[in-house]
């Protein structure tokens, strides 16, 4: 999988299903967090991605190796209208509030935070959001 496009940026989600695909970890917990924001004068539509991943690992012989930061990214990106309500429908329209998904909106801003903590999750999410995080990595084509 080519987690970059032909200009070397990352692309965020494509990385972090590459990490989780490609882990053997016990334990790999993740965070992702999605905010579209409209009450910036210089830049009215925005949206802020950060994703965290760590990960434990039990080794018999060595014990467990605990939360070891994997990868912590954070990206910003002014938006068009289109853009930015095109991304809010996606999160309106797939978005069900579960213990792995939160969604929060006020007048300024739309929030949303999916969590795992394994590898199966991580896969779930990926699924229920897919088209969701492909929107958001194609932003950086």
């Amino acid at each position: 999988m080519n987690f970059m496009n032909d200009d070397a940026s990352i692309k965020q989600f494509q990385m972090i299903k590459f990490i989780n695909e490609n882990c053997d970890d016990d334990h790999v917990m993740s965070k992702i967090t999605v905010v579209l924001r409209r009450d910036k004068i210089e830049a009215p539509y925005y949206m802020i991605t950060k994703i965290r991943m760590s990960s434990c690992i039990d080794r018999p012989e060595k014990g467990l190796i605990h939360a070891m930061d994997v990868f912590n990214h954070t990206r910003r990106h002014n938006l068009t209208e289109d853009t930015f309500n095109e991304i809010k429908s996606l999160i309106i329209a797939d978005g069900y509030e579960s213990s792995l998904v939160k969604i929060s909106e006020d007048d300024k801003q739309l929030k949303m935070v999916l969590m795992s903590r394994n590898d199966d999750e991580i896969a779930d999410l990926f699924k229920k959001y897919g088209k969701l995080f492909d929107k958001i990595d194609n932003l950086t084509d």
